[in-house]
Formats: C-alpha cells, sequence, structure tokens
C-alpha cells in the first residue's frame, strides 16, 4: 500500500466530488480537502503543501485556481479533469510535459484511474499527450 497523500480537490461541491474524495480516504487514507471557489484554492494553497492537487479547471474558479497554483509551484503535482477538448497548458502537450507536473482525467473515467493516477503518479505519464 502507498503512503496516503494530502489532496486538494477542486471542484464544484457536488455529489460526484464528494464520493470520489470519501472514497480516496476511506479506501485508500489519504487526506483529500474539497474547495469549491477560488477564494479557498488561495487560502488552503498558502498555507498548506499538497501531495497531489486534482482540479476541474473547465469550472469557473478552475482555470483561475490552476494559474494561481501555477504562479506558486508550476511543478505541483497535479490531476486534471476537463470534458472539454481544451488543455490545461496553452502551449500545448509537449510543453506542458516538460515543464509540469501533470496528468488528465476526461470524464466519464472509472474510479480506479483515478486511483492509479493518485496512487503511481510518478510512474505514469499523461495518457492524452499528442503522439506525433
Amino acid at each position: 500500500m502507498s503512503k496516503s497523500k494530502k489532496i486538494l480537490f477542486i471542484d464544484n461541491d457536488n455529489f460526484q466530488t464528494e464520493m470520489r474524495a470519501q472514497l480516496l480516504s476511506d479506501t485508500h487514507h489519504h487526506q483529500v480537502v474539497i474547495v469549491d471557489s477560488f477564494e479557498e484554492v488561495e487560502i488552503l494553497y498558502q498555507k498548506n503543501k499538497f501531495d497531489i492537487v486534482i482540479i476541474d479547471f473547465a469550472r469557473d474558479f478552475g482555470a483561475k485556481s490552476l494559474k494561481y497554483i501555477d504562479s506558486i509551484d508550476h511543478m505541483q503535482k497535479m490531476i486534471t479533469i476537463s470534458e472539454n477538448e481544451e488543455y490545461s497548458e496553452p502551449q500545448g502537450c509537449d510543453y506542458c510535459t516538460s515543464h509540469h507536473q501533470r496528468r488528465r482525467l476526461i470524464p466519464p473515467f472509472p474510479f480506479p484511474e483515478l486511483v492509479h493516477l493518485v496512487e503511481s503518479f510518478e510512474l505514469t505519464m499523461c495518457a492524452h499527450k499528442k503522439h506525433k
């Protein structure tokens, strides 16, 4: 079993987010904090160090939160979630993989896929990087 991680989960506070966070906490013993506003992100990210940030950057405050975290630590381990074709890095996949530590999930995704990224982040690559 892997070491317990401190996770910041940035998403609208809905049932699906709460269930994912609860399962990560209950079954894998991670400490998960859900935030659903930019103001909460600012407060918590200044006060705490997180092993992984899970963020739906397509939400109202998601892109702003992502830019804020990047301004503090551009190598923060991050799992981005987005239903659309927009990427978290406007300069594209190659730039993202060489300048950030991000993995991307596109909903719907099975919960074990999220667990795998959390548990084995360092051993994974972004599955959505465009290969030439």
